[in-house]
């Protein structure tokens, strides 16, 4: 089991992008203990050569929204660490982009809303009750400006499912903040940034923006810088200023 001076992440989706950036920057510092979440860890090289460099990360099977991983999580925590101090609910899809809403198939918006709206909730549903033992519970969602009705008003991108799905885990956060209240909890949603991981790259050519090219207005970052503004965010994140807001990876607040 874990001292009481660990600090204790949970992190979805970290065997590639920016839950991998996160967790191998986390994994630089001195008493943390990640459980890296994957739905197939066995087969992530990096994610396992992390492990065995820095014995500060615990690899994981976890598929997003899938209730007995998610359980089985909770009780390997339970185990090895007895509370967790920082869910990071990170995993998700992004699908079926320039197909217009008129046409996209409804099962588009029902597969992406499971693994990025249910994916949390059943995470942090599972987790809660070794969050509540940390004296500082925080629970943070990599969510997207696509989730911003304002920005999805005014957008020439077509991304419903996804956005979606984004708006939806973004509304389900504002629910978490208030209730976790009295279990001094800090609900965040940030947005990562126009990322340019596996995930993003493919999402900008599903969108029809050339290799190489930005969305305007939408300057590209890599995952390492994404992560370090992220985590950042984490470092920071406190009830008064944090709690059930919609942040971009500089800081700066997004609107609903």
């Amino acid at each position: 089991m874990s001292s009481s001076t660990t600090t204790v992440y949970a992190i979805s989706g970290a065997s590639r992008g920016i839950g991998f950036a996160i967790t191998s920057l986390l994994a630089q510092r001195d008493n943390v203990l990640i459980f890296a979440g994957a739905r197939d860890p066995a087969s992530s090289a990096p994610l396992k050569a992390l492990a065995e460099k820095t014995g500060k990360v615990v690899p994981v099977k976890l598929e997003s929204a899938n209730e007995d991983d998610a359980a089985a999580l909770a009780k390997l925590v339970e185990q090895q660490a007895g509370h967790v101090d920082y869910v990071i609910a990170n995993a998700g899809i992004a699908e079926d982009f320039n197909i217009p809403v008129f046409s996209v198939p409804a099962a588009s918006f029902t597969k992406q809303f499971t693994v990025n709206t249910l994916g949390p909730l059943v995470l942090l549903q599972h987790l809660y009750p070794l969050l509540t033992k940390s004296s500082k519970p925080r629970f943070f969602v990599v969510s997207s400006v696509a989730g911003s009705t304002t920005f999805a008003a005014g957008s020439p991108l077509i991304f419903s499912p996804y956005a979606v799905s984004k708006a939806s885990v973004n509304h389900l956060v504002a629910h978490i903040a208030r209730e976790g209240e009295k279990d001094n909890l800090v609900a965040t949603l940030v947005h990562p940034g126009m990322v340019l991981s596996q995930m993003g790259i493919a999402a900008l050519k599903g969108m029809g923006i050339p290799e190489g090219e930005e969305i305007p207005g939408i300057p590209a970052i890599t995952p390492d810088e994404s992560a370090t503004a992220l985590v950042k965010i984490f470092d920071e994140a406190k009830r008064e200023t944090h709690n059930g807001k919609f942040l971009s990876y500089d800081g700066s607040e997004i609107p609903w």
